[in-house]
């Protein structure tokens, strides 16, 4: 593996957004952020460090950091939160209090907070530049009601990136079982739902033969949770709420298309001797049960781990063989492309209500969104992930892939009538029970969405 460092530029080429020259006079850009001591991972590492440590994104956010502050004269400050930062922040707001400017939430809460008014409309903030390349635009169209957009993404976000689903497979199990390149069928457009359920039951085996399930057994697929099957479904191109004409949303979740995906990714994940859950190993073992695919994966116990980008520092240290990135899979050699969703812990900014001054955070937003570009984004994610902790251009290659094609799904991020659940009881239940459950949801998301549509009313 290789070890590179960040660029050493830190005065020129940086900045490219269409700001004035203005000096703030040492003011403080507050971020609200969150911390997480026992899962790091869900941690916000985007918006501030301490100084240089020659690790190559914390430098390359100090460097970024450093510019802004020397060009427009202001201290960049985070407050990292214990707590959610949508409870946070429905505190601050309850006691009226202005201590943020900006603020990092996760994907499942940021639109109950929105549809509570805890958010301004980031349409309205002066500086903001949306045809900007380091705003996203197919996100903004994804996110927005109504042509008001209450919270997004840039480059200068991470949190959502790092959350972003990537597949994981071991190169070397898949050459002794004669199951050749796995890109090359990505590249076709070939690897799909059905290609993978084969690999996976070709390779599974009761190694110890003792007619039991346990860890010296080998699995097709390991994965991290129940909502990675949420994920097959988001890959099998099924999303729950569609958009309308007039920038609002409709339920289309119920149809054929749906319920044929979960067969198929029932019969990839339903059988317990071929594709394990951490959930499934509750009281099984004597560590922290989430661990485990990670430990199957990495002990080659299983060809197919479901992962995301901040887990290949794991892998990249802890696996003593090669390991391939590739998307999730379609549902068919039909289906145009691939696509992978950001994980209900993954995160969006916001600027709070209770900023005084939303337009210094639009200024400040759209300074640190093209800054991070070149720096914090191109060390994350050029160098970190496609580079640091993989092995070849072809993972590179594939990243790319799935990083086109990221997926909010707008129910979730809305909390629109608990749809999303389903995906999280269907493995569990280990059968297709969707149309019963969907028929226990529907009359309650129906009305969920004329209550969005008064929340978010003018």
């Amino acid at each position: 593996l290789q070890n590179n460092s960040a660029s050493d530029e830190t005065t020129t080429g940086i900045i490219t957004a269409n700001l004035p020259d203005t000096n703030w006079e040492g003011r403080e850009f507050r971020v609200l952020g969150y911390v997480d001591d026992t899962y790091p991972q869900f941690s916000n590492f985007e918006i501030y460090s301490d100084g240089e440590t020659g690790e190559v994104v914390n430098d390359a956010i100090y460097r970024r950091n450093r510019v802004i502050e020397d060009r427009y004269n202001v201290k960049i400050a985070q407050y990292l939160a214990e707590e959610e930062t949508s409870q946070r922040h429905r505190k601050v707001a309850a006691a009226y209090e202005d201590l943020y400017d900006l603020g990092f939430f996760n994907v499942y809460s940021i639109g109950l907070a929105a549809r509570e008014k805890l958010f301004f409309n980031l349409n309205d903030i002066d500086y903001i530049d949306f045809s900007q390349s380091y705003w996203y635009e197919e996100v903004n169209k994804a996110l927005s009601y109504r042509n008001r957009l209450y919270f997004t993404s840039s480059d200068f976000a991470l949190r959502d990136k790092n959350r972003a689903y990537i597949l994981l497979y071991n190169r070397a199990m898949a050459e002794n079982f004669g199951l050749g390149n796995l890109a090359d069928l990505v590249r076709a457009g070939t690897w799909t739902v059905d290609k993978m359920t084969e690999f996976s039951k070709l390779v599974s085996s009761d190694l110890n033969g003792n007619g039991e399930i346990d860890e010296q057994d080998r699995f097709g697929l390991a994965l991290d949770s129940y909502n990675a099957f949420a994920n097959f479904i988001t890959g099998c191109n099924n999303t729950i709420l569609t958009k309308t004409g007039d920038d609002t949303f409709e339920l289309t979740m119920n149809n054929e298309h749906t319920v044929n995906s979960v067969d198929k990714v029932l019969a990839l994940t339903g059988n317990e001797s071929i594709a394990t859950f951490c959930e499934f190993w509750a009281n099984k073992v004597d560590y922290d049960v989430w661990y485990v695919g990670i430990r199957l994966f990495s002990s080659e116990r299983a060809l197919f781990y479901t992962s995301f980008p901040h887990d290949l520092k794991v892998f990249s240290a802890d696996c003593e063989f090669e390991y391939r990135i590739i998307p999730f899979p379609k549902y068919d050699d039909a289906q145009d492309n691939y696509y992978t969703s950001a994980d209900f812990l993954s995160m969006l900014f916001a600027i709070p209500v209770t900023n005084a001054e939303p337009d210094f955070a639009g200024f400040m937003l759209e300074a640190l969104s093209s800054a991070s570009t070149s720096t914090s984004l191109q060390a994350y994610y050029e160098i970190s992930c496609k580079t640091k902790y993989t092995y070849d251009e072809e993972s590179a290659e594939m990243l790319d892939l799935i990083f086109s094609n990221i997926v909010y799904e707008t129910a979730l991020v809305y909390g629109v009538g608990d749809l999303r659940s389903l995906y999280m009881l269907i493995p569990e239940q280990k059968k297709n029970t969707f149309v019963s459950l969907y028929k226990t949801r529907e009359k309650r998301a129906l009305k969920d969405l004329e209550k969005l549509a008064e929340d978010l009313a003018g």
